[in-house]
């Protein structure tokens, strides 16, 4: 019997995107054609250099076909640029992720799978949260008022261990795997794609206690 168990889908069948550049500005502008979203959507970006700001879960505002700008997910306000220059070709973003309260549960098993072929990574990543208890930005930079980690995670199919800083690492067609999270009291947990060249992502994550 099943006690205290939760499901979330952390991700439904979403392709990310690589951002072509981004404005030093207030609000920050990303740049890619044909990005898709609509005001009010949330993304998760990761990996964009130099306009170090732009990383991080946000909403964001709808500008144009090719453009749009980032709001603060809590306050709504928009988001200033790092102050170091715009930002170029590098990072990426993806519709984000949920983020689950973790901290009364002892396991979760995550169930990720890709559509057709695919070239990505995705990590876990943990937080006992911020000082005022509060979920950190993931996917921003880490910092003692930001603070995440990426975790091990563990290959039901072959029993082997993986290193948070390897992540899940797909190179192929119609990837499918389950793995169990020793939540080892952390108080969140979601996922983070590091690296992407093609490929959609579908993802689930059960939570439970005693079996």
């Amino acid at each position: 019997m099943l006690k205290d168990f939760k499901e979330y889908t952390i991700w439904d069948t979403v392709t990310p995107k690589a951002i072509t550049s981004s404005t030093d500005a207030t609000p920050i502008v990303i740049t890619k054609a044909s990005h898709g979203l609509v005001t009010g959507d949330r993304v998760i970006i990761y990996g964009h250099a130099t306009n170090v700001a732009a990383n991080g879960i946000f909403e964001v505002t709808r500008v144009g076909a090719n453009e749009f700008s980032l709001q603060d997910i809590n306050t709504h306000a928009d988001v200033a640029g790092s102050g170091a220059g715009a930002g170029g070709a590098t990072g990426l973003f993806v519709t984000a992720p949920k983020v689950p309260l973790v901290s009364d549960f002892k396991t979760a098993i995550l169930s990720f799978y890709t559509a057709s072929t695919a070239t990505l990574t995705v990590k876990v990543a943990a937080s006992i949260g911020k000082l005022n208890g509060d979920s950190p930005n993931f996917g921003g930079t880490v910092a003692s008022t930001n603070p995440y980690t990426f975790v091990q995670i563990i290959d039901l199919d072959t029993g082997s261990a993986i290193n948070g800083a390897t992540g899940i690492v797909v190179a192929g067609t119609d990837f499918a795997k389950t793995y169990e999270i020793n939540t080892n009291g952390v108080k969140f947990l979601t996922l983070i794609p590091t690296a992407w060249t093609q490929g959609s992502i579908t993802a689930k994550l059960q939570l439970f206690n005693d079996l």
